[in-house]
């Protein structure tokens, strides 16, 4: 009796399993990496499907969005967290700093969100005030869920502490954030609608 109790116990985990498989979205089309699958899953877990209808090919380029992690700094791009570029093809890549193989996933995903508006490729300052509003919201609720992410030692996640502290302080609106990256020499150039 013992041993059948267990072959159904374990049956029934090997089905559980097998079933959250099935359900969990593929994302292959968007990244080979782990960390990056993870946090698309995390964003997905949080029913943030704007940004994953984006990632997934609701965009300008009505393909799939790739992201990956890449060391910006041999790009030109020092100073990013993130960018996201054009390809040959004309699709659209979000290239992580290799800076942040190891954050958190939650903060992983909030780039993720905050590029995922950079596909509408406008390059003016109102976009880029909504990719960060994207990111610190993003932000915010998974630390609702999940409080102890503050916690975390990584030069992401006090960026996103402290551009949650200016949001929660300006009574959740964007002005401290929006004066911040007005004063930012690399989205001096944007332009203004």
């Amino acid at each position: 009796m013992k041993f059948m109790s267990r072959v159904i116990v374990l049956f029934s985990a090997l089905v559980l399993l097998s079933i959250n498989s099935v359900l969990a979205a593929d994302y292959t089309a968007n990244t080979k990496q782990p960390v990056l699958t993870e946090a698309l899953n995390r964003l997905e877990a949080m029913n943030n499907t704007k940004v994953l209808n984006v990632i997934k090919g609701q965009n300008a380029t009505h393909k799939p969005i790739k992201i990956m992690f890449r060391n910006l700094e041999a790009l030109g791009y020092g100073t990013c967290e993130a960018v996201t570029a054009k390809t040959a093809d004309g699709s659209l890549v979000i290239l992580i700093s290799s800076n942040y193989k190891t954050a958190p996933v939650e903060a992983v995903a909030c780039l993720i969100a905050h590029e995922s508006v950079h596909h509408e490729n406008t390059k003016t300052y109102e976009e880029e005030v909504r990719a960060w509003d994207t990111e610190v919201n993003t932000w915010i609720s998974f630390t609702q869920v999940n409080p102890s992410l503050k916690l975390s030692d990584s030069k992401l996640v006090k960026r996103l502490n402290y551009l949650s502290k200016l949001y929660t302080k300006d009574g959740n609106q964007m002005t401290s954030i929006a004066n911040l990256i007005a004063n930012q020499p690399a989205y001096a150039t944007l332009k203004r609608s």
